[in-house]
């Protein structure tokens, strides 16, 4: 077979092909589409049909309306992948027109074409009302109910659900057609043949596979919203508890609620981060450190092969059946709690822990909080109030050592992400094997020791990466305060404490060459809050002092320690009395070992 068949067809043919059926699958997003979606699609069609007085249509010979992308499964039935939104919408508006016939005497043809859309239908039998073309299986039951209430034989308009997108937007449908067939009544006929014809078109393509579908959909759709692997994988354990006649509501209400949490949360991109972070956690479950991973979904659904006995065995989340455990989801949510809002849990040294871990430009460091979190998820099981502290203390022990251990790498010029991800792993299966943290790990201390006080102040000369530099002035500025202080980072900024700017003449000592040489020296960087930062802009330093001492956060003990200073001026041997200070605050904090 193929690996793809694109077919060019109207809507009409599409939707009426004998014995065919459309299903919404699982792991697909439920019913979106409103009002204003539909009243554009019925727009755009009055548009193209041109029954105006301008008639704006009439040079408009099709009207592309949009691709769909599926496979056909077993049973033969096509699993929409991509464009079920509109699927449904236009089984939604044939049903309308339908509707608007069963009254007709003479409009056989237009009664049955129509019908054809939306049932199954036998020369000398006629309709068959059970068989619909459109069953949609992610929807909960109460949508269920609503679409099978719309495409039943006869609808109860009384006692349909209007909260139900289904029914809003059928019933919208309805009565634009009834307002046009009312006072359009010439051109009634015409709509429908325009419906029913060729110049409302639509791409469909059909797939040899699921994979394959996928694969076309996210080709096609690069500025739509591509399936991700957490909506697969949401497929597999609805359907696995419906199999099991478990409580399906409950899991659709529990992941309409992850969605909120990631909708809610501008730094949590989507569910997917969730389940990555459990594959991590039953990787170091495993004791498995390897900085080759499989992807999420293969993870989790694809087993390991049984004729690979020589190879190591990677796939456990699919291998242990571990997305179908009873204790997956709840976790998954409480994880999803904890990610959106850790401040309700850790302790507030924790917090800012974490504070530096976020700036830091690597990500892998979150799968060790994660792993963490399971280590203590029996503190979200317990009926009292939540014992942050109890909770917090792994989290106050091990994230000190975790920033130790990620931005030792970055200070030797050596933090791409394969140097990252290893961190992360070996201490990922460390914490949950009940290890000491500096175990499995060869050689760290001497391959990431903590430079020498020339090579520090060569690295961050040239550091160019502003997060970077950002990131080690950050954790500087806790280590001054002794990490008592609550940073705010949104607002901080790179502050040159000699201007930035040359000012075209000799002062203080300052040559144009001396200026060059010292401008980005670690000792003449400070954070500082954007609104003050402005304020100071290229500005002496006996200027700027007033601004340190009146407008700087609080929290900057540092800012407020340089506006007390007697001397006015700024000169190359502060600079480098203040990096030799900060060189040697930084090599006391990696010095002091937090065993654990």
């Amino acid at each position: 077979m193929d690996f793809f068949k694109p077919d060019k067809e109207c809507v009409a043919e599409l939707l009426g092909e004998d014995k065919r059926k459309f299903i919404i699958p699982e792991y697909q997003r439920p019913y979106r589409w409103e009002k204003d979606q539909c009243e554009t699609l019925w727009n755009d069609i009055m548009r193209v049909f041109g029954d105006s007085e301008d008639d704006e249509g009439k040079d408009i010979e099709e009207y592309f309306l949009g691709s769909i992308v599926a496979y056909e499964n077993e049973n033969k039935e096509l699993e929409i992948i991509d464009g079920q939104q509109r699927i449904s919408t236009f089984i939604l508006l044939f049903r309308a027109f339908y509707e608007c016939f069963k009254t007709e005497d003479k409009a056989d043809d237009y009664f049955k074409d129509f019908g054809k859309c939306i049932w199954d239908y036998e020369r000398n039998v006629g309709f068959s009302y059970d068989a619909m073309r459109l069953e949609s299986r992610v929807a909960i039951k109460s949508d269920v109910e609503s679409l099978r209430a719309i495409l039943s034989k006869d609808i109860d308009i009384d006692n349909l659900n209007r909260e139900s997108l289904y029914v809003n937007n059928y019933l919208f449908f309805y009565e634009k057609l009834r307002e046009f067939k009312q006072n359009k009544s010439g051109s009634w006929i015409k709509l429908c043949d325009f419906v029913l014809g060729e110049r409302l078109f639509i791409l469909r393509v059909v797939c040899d596979s699921q994979e394959s579908a996928m694969t076309i959909f996210n080709t096609l759709n690069s500025r739509g919203m591509p399936l991700s692997s957490a909506d697969i994988l949401k497929g597999h354990i609805y359907k696995e508890k419906k199999n099991k006649q478990q409580n399906t509501e409950e899991f659709v209400k529990d992941w309409q609620e992850l969605e909120s949490i990631v909708e809610d949360d501008k730094e949590i991109k989507d569910v997917d981060f969730f389940f990555l972070q459990y594959m991590h956690i039953i990787r170091a479950l495993n004791d498995d450190y390897d900085t080759t991973t499989p992807g999420v979904l293969e993870f989790f659904t694809k087993k390991d092969s049984k004729d690979k006995k020589d190879k190591k065995a990677t796939k456990y989340g699919a291998n242990d059946g571990w997305l179908f455990k009873d204790k997956t989801i709840p976790f998954i949510m409480d994880l999803a709690k904890f990610w959106a809002k850790h401040q309700n849990y850790l302790s507030d040294l924790s917090c800012r822990y974490i504070s530096i871990l976020y700036l830091f430009e690597n990500t892998s460091w979150k799968s060790f909080v994660s792993c963490l979190v399971w280590k203590n998820k029996d503190y979200f099981n317990k009926s009292d109030e939540f014992d942050k502290e109890g909770f917090s203390k792994d989290f106050d022990r091990h994230l000190l050592e975790l920033i130790k251990h990620i931005t030792l790498p970055l200070l030797n010029n050596n933090a791409g992400t394969s140097v990252m991800n290893d961190i992360a792993f070996r201490l990922n299966a460390n914490v949950l094997q009940e290890r000491d943290l500096y175990s499995s790990f060869e050689n760290f201390e001497h391959k990431y020791s903590f430079p020498t006080f020339e090579n520090f102040k060569e690295f961050c000369f040239c550091l160019k990466n502003p997060r970077k530099m950002k990131y080690l002035l950050y954790l500087y500025a806790f280590i001054y305060s002794d990490f008592k202080e609550n940073i705010e980072v949104s607002k901080l900024q790179i502050e040159h404490i000699l201007p930035q700017k040359w000012q075209g003449y000799d002062f203080d000592g300052w040559t144009e060459e001396l200026h060059k040489a010292y401008l980005e020296q670690i000792g003449n960087k400070i954070l500082l809050d954007g609104k003050t930062n402005n304020k100071c802009r290229d500005n002496f330093f006996s200027y700027k002092k007033r601004f340190y001492k009146e407008n700087a956060d609080e929290s900057l003990k540092e800012i407020k320690n340089l506006a007390e200073r007697v001397s006015n001026t700024w000169t190359k041997e502060d600079i480098d009395e203040r990096s030799k200070e900060m060189y040697q605050r930084l090599q006391r904090f990696f010095d002091n070992k937090t065993k654990g």
